[in-house]
């Protein structure tokens, strides 16, 4: 038997559940387009987005020169008040570790320049407009200060879910966010496909490993509805 390969593998388990109303589209995706993060870099004068989740870019100055050494993301920003702090170049964001935005255990915070906080924003995009070939190599490109689209993707066809943050799109053509995938596909007694979830909050509140019964909320969300980000 000739080995197959990964696409091999998807195409037969498509054939296989697509007798089960697994579809290429989620059924209420609307024909205006796909769910997308907007990736939008903060400037002086902006006002800042409180709850917003947060990318901070960590930079230092050699030599004259700005040194990037990477990106710190699962952040929120924690006050709406943008404030001028000891050591900082310019106006000051607050920002909070995301795990303790939900747990409300003190949120340490941190001041950083405006200008290296980048916020995420849950966008609709046209479909013809993504493309997946050589997607990755788009920022060796683009300028790395404009706004950027990172397209979500439709749960077929990812093998590694459990802890992926999930959007569901609703009926009405809204979407629903701060979701965790807590397992992968699983079969429904009805013979849906189904990703079990939570809500972010939740999701802390299990890492921290003192919950309680209410806290043990799992739905079972049709995997046709699901976008991963």
């Amino acid at each position: 038997m000739d080995e197959l390969t990964p696409r091999d593998v998807d195409t037969r388990f498509g054939a296989l559940v697509g007798a089960f109303g697994w579809e290429d589209r989620p059924a209420n995706d609307p024909a205006m387009g796909v769910p997308a993060l907007l990736v939008r870099r903060l400037r002086v004068g902006d006002p800042a987005p409180a709850g917003a989740r947060a990318r901070f870019l960590m930079t230092t100055f050699e030599d004259g020169e700005l040194t990037a050494y990477g990106w710190r993301a699962d952040l929120r920003i924690g006050s709406p008040e943008v404030v001028d702090a000891p050591g900082l170049k310019e106006p000051g964001v607050q920002l909070v570790e995301e795990r303790e935005y939900y747990l409300r255990s003190g949120e340490t915070s941190v001041c950083v320049d405006i200008s290296r906080v980048w916020v995420e924003e849950l966008v609709r995009v046209p479909s013809d407009q993504i493309s997946a070939e050589g997607s990755w190599l788009r920022p060796v490109l683009e300028d790395p200060n404009a706004p950027r689209v990172e397209p979500l993707s439709l749960v077929a066809g990812r093998p590694h879910l459990l802890g992926s943050r999930l959007v569901r799109a609703l009926a009405n053509g809204r979407y629903d966010v701060d979701l965790r995938a807590v397992s992968g596909p699983v079969m429904s007694s009805d013979g849906t496909l189904a990703v079990a979830a939570v809500s972010e909050a939740q999701w802390y509140r299990w890492h921290q490993g003192s919950y309680t019964e209410t806290d043990r909320t799992v739905g079972h969300i049709p995997a046709t509805e699901l976008w991963v980000e």
